[in-house]
């Protein structure tokens, strides 16, 4: 099932926008995207059941009720942008939404860079005993952050947004998705997903009983 791109309607604000969302039917995931394979490729594309592949997109989340109805970057602006994909993207798309692990590496590769330099300045043997005894106490706080982040990662997990997007040829697949990303302008900002992040998701499709659902549109 694709999200097939329809002329934009002029007029919808906000409150027509959350009762489509409201009023969406879940769909079961191993209905919406039966696949063969993950490509040991370039960006790592699905190659699908029926041999056209697909490629997935992490579309960071945008909480209209907080942002203001007019300016640049607010709600109506969004909602336009949204509306302008719709009219200008021609091709199919789906849409999940699935329950993944937070992802803390940025966080963890900032404490490492820390414990790094507390480390090297332990090891400078140019230290009186205060200072030693501080950069210790550093080094276990650091130490202590960092397995926080990496229990974080099994233990909560967060909503994600993923775009699917299709093509009947790895050239028609390169081509949509570069399109989808030039024009999908504020509503989305999509992002690529790792390898290990579409595992994550397709791990779910194989595995129906986990918390996933398909948007229809």
């Amino acid at each position: 099932m694709g999200i097939k791109a329809k002329q934009a309607q002029k007029g919808r604000g906000l409150t027509v926008v959350k009762q489509a969302l409201d009023n969406r039917k879940p769909i079961p995931i191993y209905f919406a995207l039966p696949y063969k394979d993950i490509l040991n490729k370039k960006g790592h594309p699905i190659l699908l059941a029926d041999d056209t592949y697909a490629d997935m997109l992490n579309l960071p989340g945008k909480d209209l009720d907080f942002l203001n109805a007019e300016g640049d970057k607010s709600s109506n602006a969004i909602i336009a942008d949204f509306h302008q994909l719709l009219s200008v993207y021609v091709e199919d798309f789906d849409i999940f939404v699935s329950q993944l692990p937070a992802d803390t590496r940025i966080q963890q590769a900032s404490w490492g860079q820390e414990l790094v330099r507390v480390e090297s300045q332990l090891n400078s043997g140019d230290l009186d005993d205060r200072h030693y005894q501080q950069l210790l106490m550093m080094r276990q706080t650091i130490l202590q952050e960092i397995n926080i982040e990496k229990n974080v990662v099994g233990d909560i997990k967060h909503q994600e947004y993923t775009a699917v997007i299709y093509g009947k040829t790895l050239a028609a697949l390169d081509k949509n998705r570069r399109d989808f990303m030039a024009h999908a302008g504020m509503a989305f900002t999509p992002e690529p997903v790792s390898i290990s992040r579409k595992k994550m998701v397709m791990y779910q499709i194989n595995n129906p009983g986990e918390t996933l659902e398909l948007e229809e549109k």
